[in-house]
């Protein structure tokens, strides 16, 4: 019997205390949906593997960054994914997309070493795209929006070959 199902059967004989206890319980329990988690190693598949989310927020990209140049739009101060690579890989492909031509999205991922990217659609594709070298360790991706408060749904794509 699911918990919901038990509080609706025993709800007169529930305090309120023993509620507060159930909700912390699965507060604590529940996944974050506000932060996805992957790891990754080479050859990983599917090819590419894509992650959802919602982007978009009121902090600066540049603060999250620290750094002023070339880093664009707003997001929440949590990164929306965190990856682990357990190799280097000689190129990862990031591309967010939407299915909203309206939507604006920016990305800004930070890694280990300082490794600090910032993308988005200004180097001439539809969408913030950053391909390169990484090498082990954990990234954190924020997505973006250019505007401040403005929220969509998105899919990261991650593939070890450039995506189009």
């Amino acid at each position: 019997m699911s918990i919901y199902k038990y509080c609706q059967l025993h709800m007169a004989n529930l305090g309120s205390l023993t509620l507060a206890g159930i909700a912390v319980t699965l507060a604590i329990a529940a996944p974050s949906f506000a932060q996805s988690v992957i790891t990754l190693d080479r050859n990983f598949r599917p090819d590419p593997a894509p992650l959802q989310g919602t982007g978009g927020g009121n902090v600066s990209l540049a603060s999250l960054a620290g750094i002023a140049d070339n880093c664009r739009g707003f997001a929440n101060a949590d990164p929306n994914h965190t990856i682990t690579l357990n190799e280097t890989f000689p190129l990862l492909d990031l591309l967010v997309y939407t299915n909203n031509v309206n939507d604006d999205p920016t990305m800004l991922v930070k890694g280990p070493n300082g490794i600090v990217i910032c993308a988005d659609n200004e180097s001439g594709g539809r969408y913030p795209q950053a391909n390169r070298r990484l090498p082990r360790g954990t990234y954190q991706v924020w997505v973006g929006s250019k505007d401040v408060n403005q929220s969509f749904r998105y899919t990261l794509s991650l593939s070890e070959i450039v995506q189009k």
